[in-house]
């Protein structure tokens, strides 16, 4: 019953606060404009991230209220949160754009190690015990992997939606309770967003947005994960969990390397947008099968694991 209080929790704060977040956002100008890499064609704001999260505080915060979880692991993880949040915030907010990736990934992968190693040392359990370096490109893969896969309504908030649950049903079987508030909690988030975030969209989720939602799975992917060396189905599951965004940034970064290009250079060439420009499909159907392919892949995963 606290479970399904927690999601509804979450899901509400999101749902209240997004609405007034977008007001807030179109009142102040803090716009996504259309541009020669984007999809959409007129101004839309980007604070659904910030709703996401709100309501994902909320749900921790009644989670420790009925003492689910200690309070050092929801400090630690609200203080990691905000960090990750205000770093894609950095990124939103830099009108100018000017674009410097490599000291950006630097601060990425700075923010995510500190923030494991910190982790690590008030309590939270990792069954793969990863140096902090390691966790460090953890969480810039995957931060990385949902920001390219914001790229339509509706995209990245279902594949999110779609490895949490996933990671539901694994902290079911491992009777795991940290990892199984995280995941409510982001999931009513999640899908309070989703109701403003459907084509056509009132609000993207924004830079702040994917970069949280990429550390969440990255953190929740490192509680479950085994050591690839004697546990490799314990590693690879939740990998294949978070799914589609990883395959994809995956796959466009071999194909630069092959073409010669830099792995950083811009293009509409991820996996959703050969769909939608080379084989005509439209948005809704483009995200519905991309959709259909994450929940191929987070069963796999799932059923890797538990095997």
């Amino acid at each position: 019953m606290i479970y399904c209080i927690l999601l509804v929790i979450s899901f509400v704060v999101s749902v209240v606060s997004i609405y007034f977040l977008r007001k807030f956002a179109t009142k102040h100008h803090f716009y996504d404009e259309p541009g020669e890499n984007k999809i959409h064609k007129k101004p839309v704001p980007y604070f659904g991230g910030v709703g996401i999260f709100l309501g994902f505080i909320l749900g921790l915060v009644f989670a420790r209220l009925f003492h689910q979880v200690s309070g050092l692991q929801a400090t630690g993880i609200i203080i990691g949160s905000i960090v990750i949040l205000f770093l894609g915030f950095w990124d939103d907010l830099r009108w100018k754009k000017v674009e410097n990736p490599v000291f950006k990934l630097f601060c990425q992968f700075l923010a995510g190690a500190l923030i494991v190693f910190i982790l690590t040392k008030i309590g939270v359990n990792f069954k793969f015990s990863l140096s902090p370096i390691v966790a460090g490109f953890y969480v810039v893969g995957t931060m990385n992997a949902i920001n390219v896969d914001d790229g339509m309504d509706g995209l990245a908030g279902g594949m999110v939606g779609l490895s949490l649950i996933g990671f539901i049903i694994l902290s079911f079987i491992s009777q795991a309770t940290f990892p199984l508030i995280l995941c409510l909690s982001l999931l009513g988030g999640i899908l309070g967003f989703l109701i403003y975030n459907w084509k056509p969209a009132s609000i993207f989720m924004g830079d702040n947005g994917s970069h949280f939602l990429g550390f969440s799975l990255a953190i929740l992917a490192i509680m479950f994960s085994g050591h690839p060396v004697y546990n490799l189905k314990q590693f690879v599951g939740p990998l294949l969990i978070i799914g589609f965004p990883i395959i994809d940034i995956g796959w466009v970064i071999i194909k630069r390397l092959v073409q010669g290009k830099s792995p950083f250079s811009k293009g509409r060439n991820y996996l959703y947008d050969q769909m939608h420009f080379k084989l005509g499909f439209s948005i809704k159907k483009t995200v519905l099968i991309c959709h259909l392919f994450q929940i191929i892949l987070v069963t796999s995963g799932v059923l890797i694991y538990c095997l």
